[in-house]
């Protein structure tokens, strides 16, 4: 459906079901969802999931939603902050390019509703497919936003949130249209923020809000129902674009998230799989390479901006962290990237060896953009060169399946070490049948108060 205003954006929102949708991206939503789930219960484990948590916990109030590996529920609009910024604090979070749109900053809001509401797993799927839907239309249409520095993943995806949110609770299209107005008025995020934990709780900013334009819409509260076309528009003044025309449902963009397999900035995977290909091959040691240098352009070096990195989160958005987490470690994964390998002199002595040539005569934009050189010199005057094309769990080239995302859900959950094999089990099955369950409240119930707790 074609779509050039805020109100026929809500007219799509209230016509379409899951039955409209295709099985393959049902299918691949489950994926995604299952991976979103290893992610957020890892996260509940790492320094800035806690204090969050720690955070949402001391607010009390109407234990509505669980946070997930924490062992207590929360209003709704907290459980989602805190869910979100767990998810997102592995840097695990899969994303669509070229929109530059995360699934870590939906799924919590459609976890804490359907399970405020009691509804069925093809409801959550439902909302979660409209509401990424419309934030990676608008990122599309909008993308001149985020090459002024907005964050396309927290404005738009609050956006996205207020659809979704909206029609889980079975909003008519006026409310619809009012709280996508209300969700544009708490439309924020910066590019500039990565490597810092503002840039980790913006998915819990996006959630929580996006419930909020839903609820106070609920309530008969509204917006200007233009507020996203049009002179002073939402989109003029975020992008510079005030009309648009969002073909929505054509080729549902939840079906182009990309899974991620390392926890850190998808820019830098190709590049890490790469290296990794070449120590294999080479028989590569740290000890004998004299220097090792990625070619990138303007626009990822704005993101993989730490040559010396002194936290996890500035290591996630660091290459020569990553490079060298790449020769040092068998496995590169959760543990890779923390405060203390961040300082660690014999880090911070390995990662001067690790240079990033920006080419500003590239094409600007993400991993679509150009292809991206990798170089290693060694000390005994050899040279090995690969040139790097696409990231791993890409859909475009290299889709990964039910088998890669089962295993980075056991490595999640194997971090977490929070629940047994058997719940491990039934968490993983009801994920990938989630559209044939009924009731999400067992789901959660095990998500939310992993036995182990009480241990």
């Amino acid at each position: 459906m074609g779509a050039t205003t805020t109100r026929e954006i809500a007219e799509f929102v209230r016509a379409t079901s899951l039955a409209n949708m295709p099985t393959a991206v049902v299918d691949y939503a489950k994926l995604l969802g299952l991976s979103h789930v290893g992610m957020n219960v890892a996260g509940t484990r790492m320094k800035v999931g806690k204090t969050v948590i720690g955070y949402v916990q001391s607010k009390g109030g109407h234990n509505e939603a669980g946070v997930f590996g924490a062992g207590f529920r929360a209003p709704v609009e907290y459980a989602t902050i805190a869910n979100a910024n767990s998810a997102h604090a592995t840097e695990l979070e899969d994303d669509s390019f070229p929109e530059t749109m995360y699934s870590c900053g939906h799924w919590p809001a459609v976890f804490a509703l359907s399970e405020k509401y009691r509804l069925s797993g093809d409801r959550l799927l439902e909302a979660l497919i409209l509401g990424y839907e419309v934030a990676a239309q608008l990122g599309l249409a909008f993308d001149r936003g985020m090459k002024k520095g907005w964050a396309s993943w927290a404005a738009l995806g609050t956006i996205g949130n207020a659809v979704a949110a909206s029609k889980l609770m079975d909003l008519d299209v006026d409310q619809t249209t009012a709280a996508i107005s209300l969700a544009v008025s708490q439309s924020a995020g910066l590019l500039k923020q990565t490597g810092s934990g503002a840039h980790i709780i913006e998915a819990g900013f996006a959630g929580r809000n996006g419930i909020c334009s839903a609820e106070l819409a609920s309530l008969g509260y509204v917006g200007q129902p233009d507020i996203l076309e049009g002179t002073h528009g939402f989109g003029e003044l975020w992008a510079d674009t005030p009309t648009f025309d969002l073909d929505l449902g054509a080729d549902y963009r939840i079906y182009h998230v990309g899974i991620k397999k390392y926890p850190c900035c998808f820019f830098k995977h190709r590049n890490m799989d790469g290296l990794l290909e070449l120590i294999r091959e080479h028989g590569l040691h740290w000890d004998d390479v004299e220097s090792v240098d990625h070619g990138i352009n303007v626009t990822h070096s704005q993101i993989l901006k730490y040559d010396q990195p002194d936290s996890a989160e500035q290591a996630r958005f660091s290459l020569s962290h990553a490079t060298v987490a790449c020769f040092f470690e068998k496995s590169v994964f959760l543990s890779s990237f923390s405060d203390e390998k961040a300082v660690d002199p014999k880090w911070q002595e390995a990662r001067n060896k690790v240079s990033v040539t920006v080419h500003k005569d590239w094409p600007k934009g993400g991993v679509e953009a150009f292809d991206s050189p990798i170089t290693v010199k060694m000390k005994d005057g050899r040279v090995f060169e690969k040139l790097v094309h696409d990231s791993p769990g890409e859909p475009a080239n290299s889709r990964f399946g039910s088998k890669e995302v089962i295993a980075k859900f056991q490595k999640c959950l194997d971090f977490a070490a929070l629940y047994s094999a058997d719940e491990i089990k039934g968490i993983e099955r009801q994920m990938l049948e989630l559209d044939q369950v009924r009731d999400l409240t067992g789901l959660v119930e095990t998500l939310t108060f992993p036995r182990r707790l009480n241990a």
